[in-house]
């Protein structure tokens, strides 16, 4: 049976309303803004869709390298059609995809605690827990003087504001980068909740972005900050803290996860296990590794012993001492590093 991409995508739009309790509004934006007929894959059954999942393309920034990743979105099953291997049907389609499109990893934040124990059995990709995030209040006691900055809330998002966040934050050495439809998408989102989409001026020249939204648990956090001045981020926590009366403004910052206090957040498997170890030998020529994956059930090409040393990685006969999955070679880089992964859409 012969079904249109508008119907596929209707009928997607039909799973994840059963499926998730997001309101009409946001799917309105997930899939007017994030979704597309490329990213879908679905199950069909007498061509109705009974399972999808979407796959969305983000930039990386790694160990001095930029790599392409590859977002699992939306994973859900019809009830009535449960237990029967679509999901992990699903996943190991998205892995082969991404490995043919040349991806190095795919990652995706799990809803609960029982997901992340689904996402880490080997037949749904072996995932392991690869970033953690800590919530603290923000602390503006040595920021500076904020009396010439003028913080203020925009009727109208013009695209300066995501060419201003770029420009401030494409170098990071470590982070997932929104493309300018996931940062409005964001944006939007954001505003359902009555959220707080800030810029802040010294004269006329914009020196901050800022992502805020008052939470159900009455917290205030900021979800995303741009800024080229600290004093500017004092200006942004005063401006909050009158509008929404609170004394203390939260942020959930990504921080590597042998920290005390840290919660588990994103998860991640690799995809091409030589381009993601050269990914990181080839800036630090220095670095030098032996290490043996498998377990890949989804890409046993991965599987093999490796040697990274001179910038260049190999395959070797030698057993090295650590076998490991590729979710856990994904945590051992990662989990070690701030990644800075904003608007996902997943508050």
């Amino acid at each position: 049976m012969l079904t249109t991409p508008e119907e596929i995508k209707s009928q997607t739009r039909d799973l994840w309303r059963t499926c998730f309790a997001d309101s009409e509004d946001f799917m309105d934006i997930y899939f007017e803004d994030k979704y597309t007929d490329e990213a879908n894959l679905t199950v069909r059954m007498d061509g109705k869709v009974v399972a999808a999942t979407q796959v969305l393309p983000y930039r990386l920034t790694f160990y001095g390298s930029v790599q392409y990743a590859g977002y699992i979105s939306g994973l859900a099953t019809l009830p009535d059609y449960r237990g029967r291997g679509f999901a992990s049907n699903l996943l190991h389609e998205a892995h082969r995809r991404l490995y043919a499109q040349g991806a190095t990893l795919s990652f995706l934040i799990p809803g609960s605690e029982t997901l992340r124990t689904f996402y880490e059995k080997p037949q749904h990709g072996s995932y392991w827990t690869s970033v953690y995030r800590q919530e603290l209040p923000l602390d503006i006691s040595q920021d500076g003087e904020t009396d010439k900055i003028e913080v203020s809330r925009p009727d109208e998002w013009r695209q300066e504001l995501y060419v201003f966040y770029r420009r401030l934050t494409q170098t990071l050495p470590f982070m997932v980068h929104p493309s300018e439809k996931d940062f409005f998408a964001a944006l939007e989102a954001a505003d359902l909740e009555d959220g707080y989409v800030l810029v802040a001026h010294r004269k006329r020249r914009l020196v901050g972005f800022c992502l805020a939204v008052k939470e159900k648990n009455g917290k205030v956090y900021i979800r995303t900050l741009a800024i080229t001045e600290a004093a500017t981020r004092k200006a942004f926590v005063e401006y909050l803290c009158r509008e929404c009366g609170v004394t203390e403004v939260y942020r959930r910052f990504c921080i590597p996860g042998s920290n005390k206090g840290t919660e588990p957040y994103a998860m991640a498997r690799v995809i091409n296990v030589p381009r993601f170890l050269a990914g990181i030998a080839q800036p630090n020529p220095g670095f030098q590794l032996h290490i043996g994956i498998d377990g890949d059930l989804d890409i046993p090409e991965n599987n093999g012993w490796y040697i990274v040393e001179n910038g260049r990685v190999r395959l070797t006969d030698i057993r090295p001492e650590s076998i490991i999955t590729p979710g856990g070679l994904a945590a051992m880089f990662m989990a070690a590093q701030p990644m800075v992964m904003d608007m996902m859409l997943d508050e």
